[in-house]
């Protein structure tokens, strides 16, 4: 071989073996049709059952069109399996809703490990420690601690301020009975219930309201301590705080210095809450049937229900908007329902011995109380305050129980009830998830928008633990006396 010749064809080699053309190779092996397919599945689930479809057309004023055509054409180009992920990530992260996401399968070496009947009831049922530290006030020389039996559930201490008042700290990591086991356990032993007993969902139901009652006295005594030991006011730290469960309704009711009503929310129309809903109108029927007293219509109670069930039936189709970025009936039942419930208000206890006391006004299953001297209250948030930590912030700021403090949280709003809809995606197998319910405030918008603090502080990506707590105390120097922290609206 001529050595010219052999030049030629190292160069030739060396060009094969580029990455650009390695990355050829893979897109020539890669096949985007399965992704393109569960792309299109994803906007038909959208359009069938996705609560803020309408949000993002109004409010939003995306261009869904667009956004459809941009994610078909990357999806085209896509060089692998990691590509097309990313790809439909980017595609739901462009809606800004907290509570729209996809869970990718993993694969597993082999079958799922099954729960020993050595291990606690608690464990079995998923109670687990999920530590999420909120602001650290420990730097700062005006903070002391106040231990107590309750400080390992919710740590915090005294703040003294310059204005002559004393904050109480209360941190709240999760709003979720299943973060506290060591609560569980309590229940557990409450109820008499063995530890190696089977536990079906009427038992895990039982243990969990168990947890949370405990858990709303453990806070309220958290509450009483801070305050017979000085403080003056309270400030509850839900930065950092992902959410939880309805267990928010109870602690917020028990922590506010007034009563507090709910505001609106909506649903989707879909047979997921046809059924719910009938499962409400059978309890209120229930209660008729025993003629039981209520403090609540329960004949008015029962119209609604059969209201909302009708229209929870009524067809909308939807597809079209990924067309023509336009919306030709809404997706969502809107007016007959509270976020609570049927009514927005009801006296603790006063539903007490309905069936269908949960349905009427849903924070009556819990175990809690009133009480007007409550500590006037701050509430400090963060961008990654979301789900039912934003709506403990919401319901406080709506009935002027509270001064939100911080930044503008994630925006998650409701998410998923009793569940939500599955939505497993054919090709890849993946698990959509999206809300099924809207939240509105008091103001009518929508939750998912995030909650605007009253006063927002000036804290950046950059600030360390303590330069945020010390633009904190700044603020809270700065305002005089117990009414300065409740703002008029």
């Amino acid at each position: 071989m001529r050595r010219g010749s052999f030049v030629l064809l190292v160069a030739v080699l060396t060009c094969a073996a580029s990455p650009q053309n390695r990355s050829a190779a893979r897109a020539t092996n890669f096949d985007p049709k399965p992704w393109l397919e569960d792309f299109h599945q994803i906007l038909s689930e959208m359009s069938s059952h996705y609560a803020n479809l309408e949000w993002a057309v109004e409010d939003r004023r995306m261009d869904l069109q667009r956004l459809r055509l941009d994610t078909e054409a990357k999806l085209r180009e896509a060089t692998d399996e990691a590509d097309a992920r990313r790809i439909l990530e980017q595609f739901l992260a462009s809606f800004g809703d907290g509570h729209l996401e996809i869970d990718w399968p993993t694969s597993t070496a082999g079958p799922e490990p099954t729960a020993s009947t050595s291990q606690s009831m608690c464990d079995r049922l998923g109670y687990k420690t999920h530590p999420h530290p909120g602001l650290d006030f420990s730097g700062v020389p005006e903070f002391s601690l106040l231990n107590a039996p309750e400080a390992k559930l919710f740590p915090g201490g005294l703040l003294r301020l310059r204005n002559g008042n004393i904050a109480g700290i209360i941190r709240i990591s999760l709003f979720s009975e299943h973060s506290y086991p060591e609560i569980c356990e309590q229940a557990v032993q409450d109820l008499h219930a063995a530890e190696n007993a089977d536990c079906d969902d009427k038992c895990d139901d039982q243990i969990q309201l168990a947890t949370a009652n405990l858990l709303t006295s453990a806070l309220v005594r958290r509450a009483e301590t801070l305050k017979a030991a000085g403080a003056t006011t309270l400030l509850i730290d839900i930065t950092h705080n992902g959410g939880g469960s309805d267990w928010v309704e109870a602690a917020a009711r028990a922590l506010s210095p007034v009563p507090l009503r709910d505001s609106k929310m909506a649903f989707v129309k879909h047979d997921h809450w046809t059924r719910q809903l009938q499962d409400r109108l059978r309890d209120v029927r229930i209660d008729i049937g025993n003629r039981a007293e209520s403090p609540v219509s329960l004949e008015v109670a029962a119209r609604t229900l059969e209201k909302a069930i009708n229209e929870s039936k009524e067809p909308c189709g939807t597809n079209i908007v990924w067309d023509t970025g336009k919306l030709d009936c809404s997706l969502l039942v809107n007016g007959p329902l509270y976020t609570s419930g049927i009514v927005p208000y009801a006296k603790p206890g006063s539903l007490a011995l309905l069936q269908s006391r949960a349905v009427l006004f849903q924070p009556s299953r819990y175990a809690y109380g009133e009480n007007p001297n409550r500590p006037p209250l701050y509430v400090a948030v963060d961008r990654d305050t979301w789900s039912a930590a934003e709506y403990f912030a919401a319901l406080l700021q709506d009935n002027h129980a509270a001064t939100i403090l911080g930044e503008v949280t994630g925006g998650a709003g409701c998410g998923y009830t009793d569940g939500g809809i599955p939505a497993k995606l054919k090709n890849s197998a993946a698990q959509l998830r999206m809300p099924d319910c809207v939240r509105f405030r008091a103001d009518g918008s929508n939750e998912v928008n995030g909650v605007t603090p009253d006063v927002l502080l000036p804290w950046t990506k950059h600030d360390s633990d303590f330069q945020r707590v010390k633009k904190l105390l700044a603020t809270l120097d700065s305002r005089q006396g117990a009414n300065a922290k409740l703002p008029s609206r």
